[in-house]
C-alpha cells in the first residue's frame, strides 16, 4: 500500500474533490493548491501537473481493472481446452459480479474515470474495454465455430454496438451513484438480458 505524507494526502483529497466537482478540464490547479493550503511549489514537489495528480487518483484502480478484465478473457479460452464452453456465459456473469464489486470498492476512482476524465489518458477508458472485449470475443467464438459449438455469425459492427451498449449500461451504475446493492442487482439482470440476446444471435450449442 502506498504511503503518503500529510501534505500529499491533503493534495490528493482536495484534488479529488475538485475533479469530481468540475471535471479534469475545468479543474484549477491554482484552486486545488489554495484549497489545500499549500504553495504551488509544495504541489510541484509531488506532481508535475494536474494530469499527474489525476493519474495518481485513478491509475491503480483503473489499470488493475483492465488487467483483471484481460485475465477474464484468458479464462474463457481455458474453457475450450477443458471442454467446458457451455459454462462461458456463467463465467462471464461471475466475472461481472467480481468487477462490479471491485468498481464499488474503488468508487471515487471510477467516478473520476467515467464522469470527469475528459482531457486525460482515461477519457477513452470504456471504449478501450469495448475494443478489447470485441477483439477477444470474436477470436473466442471463431474457435467455438470451428469446433461446431456456434452456428450463428454476428457482424463486427453489430458486435461492437452491442458490446458498447453493454459496457455503457454497466457503468451507468457509477454515473447515477447507485448503491452497491442496487448496482449488483442491476448488472445481473442486464447480464440475463444480454446473454439471452447473444444466445439467440450465435445459436450456441
Amino acid at each position: 500500500m502506498t504511503k503518503y505524507t500529510e501534505t500529499q494526502r491533503k493534495i490528493l483529497e482536495v484534488g479529488k474533490e475538485e475533479f469530481l466537482a468540475k471535471g479534469f478540464k475545468d479543474a484549477s490547479l491554482r484552486g486545488i493548491v489554495k484549497a489545500a493550503g499549500f504553495t504551488q511549489g509544495a504541489f510541484y514537489g509531488y506532481y508535475p501537473d494536474k494530469a499527474a495528480l489525476f493519474d495518481a487518483l485513478v491509475s491503480e484502480a483503473a489499470d488493475t481493472l483492465m488487467e483483471q478484465f484481460k485475465a477474464a478473457q484468458r479464462a474463457h479460452y481455458d474453457l475450450i481446452t477443458e471442454e467446458k464452453t457451455a459454462q462461458s456465459q456463467e463465467l462471464s456473469t461471475d466475472y461481472l459480479n467480481y468487477f462490479i464489486n471491485y468498481i464499488y470498492d474503488n468508487f471515487d476512482a471510477f467516478k473520476l474515470v467515467i464522469c470527469c476524465s475528459e482531457g486525460t489518458r482515461y477519457s477513452n477508458y470504456v471504449h478501450e474495454l469495448v475494443e478489447l472485449e470485441v477483439s477477444q470475443t470474436e477470436k473466442y467464438y471463431q474457435q467455438l465455430r470451428q469446433l461446431g459449438k456456434v452456428e450463428g455469425v454476428v457482424n463486427h459492427d453489430l458486435h461492437h454496438m452491442i458490446t458498447s451498449a453493454y459496457f455503457t449500461a454497466v457503468f451507468e451504475t457509477v454515473v447515477h451513484d447507485m448503491s452497491r446493492e442496487q448496482a449488483i442487482g442491476y448488472v445481473n439482470e442486464l447480464a440475463v438480458f444480454f446473454n439471452c440476446g447473444w444466445s439467440g444471435l450465435l445459436r450456441l450449442k
